[in-house]
């Protein structure tokens, strides 16, 4: 095999390997986070669970070093497009002892037909 063919082939099959990992759906990957030694949590709730689901939740970083309480510590949650439409990721931050209201914040998302998850604007888009 000559050393142009070779490179050819070679160059092909980087731009189909490039071309398979971007078909990937692109998920909605969002960061919170709360004074740890407190009475409060983060609460996630998804208007339309066949439309897009919390794939995975995780703490990304603890400052909370030792037994120092009142660290921050960050929690990444990740969001899967399943089908097309449209639908509302609410997160709440919820005081375990229910002495105030939870404070929302809200996320319009459009799942498209690849899956590709894409925060709205406005719930009308």
């Amino acid at each position: 095999m000559n050393k142009g063919l070779l490179g050819l082939i070679i160059i092909l099959s980087v731009i189909i390997l490039l071309l398979i990992i971007n078909k990937k759906p692109k998920h909605l990957e969002l960061t919170y986070s709360i004074n740890s030694g407190i009475p409060f949590k983060w609460e996630v709730e998804i208007e339309d669970e066949t439309v897009a689901k919390l794939k995975k939740s995780y703490v990304t970083k603890n400052v909370n070093k030792g037994a120092i309480v009142g660290g921050r510590v960050y929690t990444k949650y990740i969001f899967e497009g399943l089908k097309e439409g449209k639908t509302t990721i609410t997160f709440k931050y919820v005081n375990i002892t229910n002495e105030m209201p939870p404070k929302e914040e809200k996320y319009n998302i459009k799942v498209d037909k690849n899956k590709n998850i894409i925060v709205l604007k406005n719930k009308e888009e």
